[in-house]
C-alpha cells in the first residue's frame, strides 16, 4: 500500500498537463493480469512504451546546437535509469523514473517550441495563476475600500490595483488568442505591477494597524499570555530544547511589549511586534507542533519540520539567484518560479491556519515542484 500511495502522489504531481494521459498511468486497476505478470510490470511496461515514443519525438525536434539543456540531460538520465530498472525487475522504481523522464522531456519540448511542445499545459498554468490572482485582487479591493472608509489616502493603491487588473486581463487575452509568447512577456509585466501593488497594500495595512495600535497590542498580549502558559505546561511535561529556545526569545519580546504598553506607548509596542514577527512565527511553529497561538485551537498532524525546511529552501534559492544575477546570468524565469513557490507556500500556511490541511498540502506540493526546477537551474549555472 505504501508504494501505491507514493505512486499516486508522483502521478498527480507529474502527469498534470503531461503528454501521457493520466488514465493510462493510473488505470492499472482495470488491468486483467495473471499471477505470472505482476500488476506493477504491466503499468511499468505501458509507461516505458510511451516514454520511448516521447523520447523519439523529442529527439527528432531537438536542434543540433542544443547542447546545454539541463532538462534534456535530466530526461536522458531518468530514461536510462527507467529502462535499466525495468530490465532488473524493479518495476516500481522504473515507473518513477519513467514519469520523471516524461516530465523533463515535456519541458524540453516547451523550450524548443512553447506553442507546440506544451501549449495546452502552458495555457492551463496561466489560467491557474490568473485565477489565483483574481482571488488576490478581490482581497486587495476590499482592503483598499476599508482603508478609504477609515480616512486613509488610497489613491496610489487604487491606481496600482486598476493597473494590475488590466495587466492580468491582457495576459488572459493573449492566452485566449493563442499567443503564448506574448502572454509570457505580459505576464512578467503583470507580476511587476502586482509586486508594486503588494508594497502599497503593505503600507495600508501598517497604517490601519497603527490606527488601532492599542487594540492590536492588547490582543497580542492576551494571546501571548495564554501561549506562555501553554508553553510552560508543555515544557514541564516534556522538555524540548527547540521549544525552549523559541519560548525564551518570545518571552523577552512579550516582556518588552508589555512594558511599552504599560507606559501607553502603543505605537512603539506595535512597531516592536512587527519588527520581531519572525520570533512570533518561530514560537508559534514550535508551540505544541500543531497549535497556532494566533488561531486558538487549530491542530494539524503534519510535519512542521518539513515546512520549516521548505521555507529555508526558498530563502536559500533566492540568495543563490541573486548571486547568479550579479554574475550576469539571466534568472528572470527562475525568479518567477521562485516567487510562485513562495506564494504557494504562503497560501498553504494560510489554509493550515484555517483548518484545511488537505488543500494546504496541494500548495506545498506545488511549491516543492517549482523549487526543484529553480534548483535545477541554479545547479546548471553554478
Amino acid at each position: 500500500m505504501a508504494v501505491r500511495k507514493l505512486l499516486v502522489v508522483i502521478l498527480t504531481a507529474l502527469l498534470v498537463g503531461s503528454v501521457v494521459p493520466f488514465a493510462l498511468a493510473s488505470g492499472s486497476e482495470n488491468t486483467t493480469g495473471t499471477n505470472e505478470v505482476p500488476q506493477e510490470k504491466v503499468v511499468a511496461q505501458k509507461l516505458i512504451d510511451n516514454l520511448k515514443r516521447l523520447a523519439e519525438v523529442t529527439e527528432a525536434k531537438v536542434p543540433e546546437n542544443m547542447t546545454n539543456s539541463t532538462y534534456l540531460t535530466l530526461a536522458e538520465e531518468h530514461y536510462n535509469k527507467a529502462l535499466s530498472e525495468f530490465q532488473d525487475g524493479n518495476y516500481n522504481a522504473s515507473m518513477v523514473d519513467a514519469l520523471m523522464a516524461m516530465h523533463y522531456y515535456r519541458l524540453v519540448l516547451s523550450e524548443i517550441s512553447p506553442m507546440k511542445g506544451a501549449g495546452a499545459n502552458v495555457e492551463a498554468q496561466f489560467r491557474a495563476q490568473v485565477e489565483r490572482t483574481r482571488a488576490y485582487l478581490r482581497y486587495a479591493e476590499r482592503l483598499i475600500n476599508v482603508a478609504g472608509e477609515r480616512g486613509l489616502n488610497v489613491t496610489e493603491a487604487r491606481e496600482l490595483y486598476n493597473e494590475t487588473l488590466e495587466a492580468f486581463k491582457l495576459v488572459m487575452e493573449d492566452v485566449r488568442s493563442g499567443n503564448l509568447t506574448k502572454a509570457r512577456e505580459d505576464y512578467e509585466v503583470a507580476l511587476q505591477k502586482k509586486a508594486e501593488l503588494d508594497s502599497a497594500l503593505k503600507e495600508l495595512r501598517l497604517q490601519m494597524l497603527h490606527q488601532n495600535a492599542e487594540q492590536v497590542v492588547e490582543r497580542f498580549l492576551a494571546k501571548g499570555e495564554r501561549a506562555i502558559q501553554l508553553a510552560n505546561r508543555t515544557l514541564s511535561e516534556n522538555p524540548n530544547p527547540e521549544l525552549n529556545e523559541t519560548y525564551t526569545a518570545f518571552l523577552e519580546l512579550y516582556t518588552s511589549v508589555k512594558t511599552l504598553a504599560d507606559e501607553g506607548k502603543w505605537d512603539e509596542a506595535l512597531n516592536l511586534i512587527i519588527e520581531k514577527r519572525d520570533v512570533v512565527k518561530e514560537f508559534q511553529m514550535e508551540l505544541g507542533r500543531g497549535k497556532v497561538m494566533a488561531r486558538g485551537h487549530f491542530k494539524w498532524e503534519g510535519n512542521f519540520e518539513k515546512l520549516k525546511e521548505l521555507h529555508e529552501r526558498i530563502i536559500h534559492d533566492g540568495r543563490e539567484l541573486k548571486k547568479l544575477k550579479r554574475e550576469g546570468v539571466d534568472v528572470s524565469k527562475a525568479e518567477v518560479q521562485l516567487r510562485s513557490a513562495m506564494n504557494e507556500y504562503k497560501l498553504g500556511i494560510r489554509l493550515l491556519r484555517t483548518g484545511q490541511p488537505e488543500k494546504a498540502k496541494e500548495h506545498f506540493d506545488t511549491a516543492v515542484t517549482l523549487l526543484k526546477e529553480v534548483e535545477a537551474f541554479i545547479n546548471a549555472h553554478s
